[in-house]
């Protein structure tokens, strides 16, 4: 009869070390499979785990009881695992972004149709004018027009800068990325942030601004350098001769240049989508300089895209300055 209780003791014994290992498992078990809506670390969600479990679920006397329980842990894990990550995410790199469909619509344009006639030219007419380039930047011998097109496009960051920089302080991505890498690339590289910026109106002083943008991009004797870098490059490149010389031929020139090759189309639809893109900007900047004149802004923004590049440029040398404070 001893021998019997005391086997009995000892069956109950075991078998409450194999609840406890069961409990074990199960709470290992719940918290790995909760740890995917989250990003925290483990170690942080393992600990809040334990901890609710340590509170709320008692050593288990039954196999019902501890499964009513668990379910309620499961419940108080997973939903203080879904607030950690709207609190992580709620800054990420999507996160608040607003479109432009604008200038999305014009990005895709320009991606698509340089694809396309990328994809459509006689195989190698693109990389023949590239290397005559290279070799001579200024006289590369191809039309003039195109020429001045293709030289002017590595300027034309510059004045966009001034127009954009006084606006980009509370923006969701910094400009200066993207406005350097638009001087290789152009509206390519520059598209992202123009269709992802909120127009920034509010009236500025350069005491607002950063160094840069403050003393060179407002600075009036370097706006009239690039004014002046803009109207030489019409003068160098020889576009202003060739038209003057014979406009009828250059022109015809600079069409056929255009449906045979894909970097002389793209470079101009590219300089086409960025000259109306800087003068959407204008009434803008106007805007954050306080501007009062009789003359109305969208105007002024018109009568820069009447000369590519130099009407932007002069825009800037001439555009009311920001007070200092």
């Amino acid at each position: 009869e001893i021998s019997l209780v005391a086997a009995r003791s000892s069956s109950e014994e075991k078998m409450m070390m194999m609840m406890k290992l069961l409990k074990s498992v199960s709470l290992l078990a719940l918290v790995t499979s909760c740890a995917g809506f989250s990003t925290a670390p483990v170690s942080t969600r393992l600990t809040h785990s334990m901890n609710v479990a340590a509170e709320k679920i008692p050593l288990a006397t039954s196999k019902t009881s501890f499964s009513t329980r668990t379910n309620r842990a499961t419940t108080t894990t997973v939903y203080a695992s879904n607030l950690d990550t709207e609190e992580e995410t709620e800054g990420g790199f999507l996160s608040g972004v607003s479109i432009n469909p604008p200038y999305l619509a014009a990005y895709v344009i320009f991606l698509g149709f340089a694809f396309f006639k990328s994809m459509t030219e006689e195989a190698g007419a693109s990389n023949d004018i590239l290397q005559q380039f290279l070799a001579d930047p200024l006289n590369p011998g191809c039309n003039e027009l195109f020429v001045t097109i293709f030289n002017l496009l590595g300027l034309y960051f510059v004045p966009i800068a001034c127009l954009l920089m006084p606006g980009a302080k509370n923006q969701k991505y910094p400009a200066t990325p993207f406005l350097l890498g638009s001087m290789f690339g152009g509206y390519g590289l520059i598209g992202p942030y123009a269709f992802t910026r909120t127009p920034d109106a509010a009236v500025k002083t350069k005491a607002d601004l950063g160094w840069v943008t403050a003393n060179i991009l407002e600075n009036k004797i370097f706006n009239w350098f690039i004014a002046v870098a803009f109207t030489s490059a019409y003068i160098t490149s020889g576009g202003v001769n060739a038209l003057i010389s014979d406009a009828s031929g250059t022109i015809d020139g600079y069409g056929q240049l255009f449906s045979d090759t894909a970097i002389a189309s793209a470079s101009s639809v590219d300089f086409l989508i960025l000259t109306l893109s800087a003068a959407s900007w204008i009434p803008e900047d106007l805007a954050r300089r306080n501007y009062k004149g009789d003359v109305a802004p969208a105007l002024i923004a018109a009568s820069t895209a009447l000369l590519p590049g130099v009407g932007v440029a002069l825009y800037c040398a001439l555009r009311p300055s920001l007070d200092e404070e």
